[in-house]
């Protein structure tokens, strides 16, 4: 397993220009590797068939897939692309001339389309281009069969298992180039589909102390305003603001004030957990969703966790910082908008701070 393993690894090496794919490179080497086995098994058939003439240029074809499956490391993948439709091309022409329509060897003219769509960096015009000469092509060489006996009369048995052969390998090469197309266009799908979930969560988070922003919190919020109108459930919105903190960032400096943001939004994260949600309404505020409690469970829930801040010490640079929180409580009403309620707890806590702060006014 690790002596596969290390050749597949090997196969999928990656390509150090800039210009040139991975997945063009691994297509055209594992394309070869077949074709090279193909003419392989081909030319000891000839030689048991006693075709030994026949032998020796499917050595030639050997050779050259050979040598083009180690031209792919040199960074040259669309001139080793171009030579192998090449070849492959060659090979068809010359064995229906041969051998004859029974050979089967016309059938991988679909091959080289596919390979041809999937390698190459051509445009779609010249790609569509192509597809109609190959169509063509096939068309001559059918009616050249029927028109021309071939050179080499194979018998019964040697055309029966040729025609299984280049069925079989048909089939293959159109399994692969496919899989391996495939599976790269569903890794980079999966990839962006990462990225972007990355890039709409860190839209939705606030840089400083990762919790939800305002707008990830509104649309929270509404979202629960939709399930309310299913489910009945009521919920609690507040506004919690840090008291003071003006005066904690002109005394130990700005840094400060954000280890005592990301302090707090770490204290109040643990303790929303299983209640609710919280997020960072905007500067030292925050905004809090209690779940199916009413307001004056919510109450006791603030007021738990404004005891813990008070009481909780927050170190920076071998300074001890101490602050309070003062919140405003409000239950939502569905009949009266969001934006009521969340005004409503602004102004209870507009209350509280005028009352003497660090206190939790519903």
């Amino acid at each position: 397993m690790d002596i596969c393993k290390k050749v597949w690894n090997y196969i999928k090496k990656d390509v150090t220009n800039d210009n040139e794919t991975k997945r063009a490179a691994v297509i055209m080497r594992v394309f070869s590797l077949i074709m090279s086995a193909y003419f392989l098994f081909q030319g000891i058939f000839m030689m048991l068939c006693g075709q030994w003439s026949c032998a020796a240029v499917e050595g030639i074809f050997l050779l050259g897939y050979a040598g083009a499956f180690y031209y792919t490391y040199l960074n040259r993948t669309q001139m080793t692309l171009f030579c192998m439709l090449h070849a492959a091309l060659a090979w068809v022409l010359l064995s229906v001339f041969l051998f004859g329509w029974e050979f089967g060897s016309q059938h991988f003219l679909f091959v080289l389309l596919l390979f041809f769509f999937t390698a190459s960096h051509r445009s779609t015009g010249y790609k569509v281009g192509m597809a109609a000469v190959l169509c063509m092509l096939r068309l001559l060489l059918w009616r050249y069969a029927c028109l021309y006996a071939p050179v080499i009369a194979l018998d019964t048995f040697a055309a029966s298992v040729q025609q299984i052969l280049n069925t079989a390998v048909v089939f293959l090469l159109l399994t692969v180039i496919i899989v391996l197309f495939c599976q790269d266009t569903l890794v980079m799908e999966r990839k962006l589909v990462a990225y972007n979930e990355k890039l709409r969560e860190a839209s939705l988070r606030d840089p400083l102390t990762k919790l939800y922003n305002r707008r990830a919190m509104l649309e929270y919020m509404n979202e629960l305003i939709r399930n309310l109108r299913r489910c009945g459930e009521w919920f609690d919105v507040a506004i919690g603001d840090i008291d003071f903190f003006k005066k904690v960032n002109d005394t130990y400096g700005h840094e400060a004030g954000d280890a005592v943001l990301v302090y707090i939004a770490d204290m109040i994260t643990d303790y929303m957990k299983n209640k609710g949600e919280v997020c960072r309404w905007g500067g030292e505020e925050f905004l809090f969703v209690f779940r199916g409690i009413n307001g004056e469970e919510a109450a006791k829930e603030l007021e738990k966790l404004r005891f813990m801040i008070e009481r909780s010490e927050i170190f920076y640079k071998d300074q001890r910082i101490s602050v309070t929180m003062t919140f405003g409580l409000d239950e939502y009403n569905r009949n009266r908008p969001l934006d009521d309620t969340i005004n409503s707890a602004d102004q209870k806590l507009y209350m509280g701070k005028k009352s003497g702060r660090n206190r939790v006014i519903f």
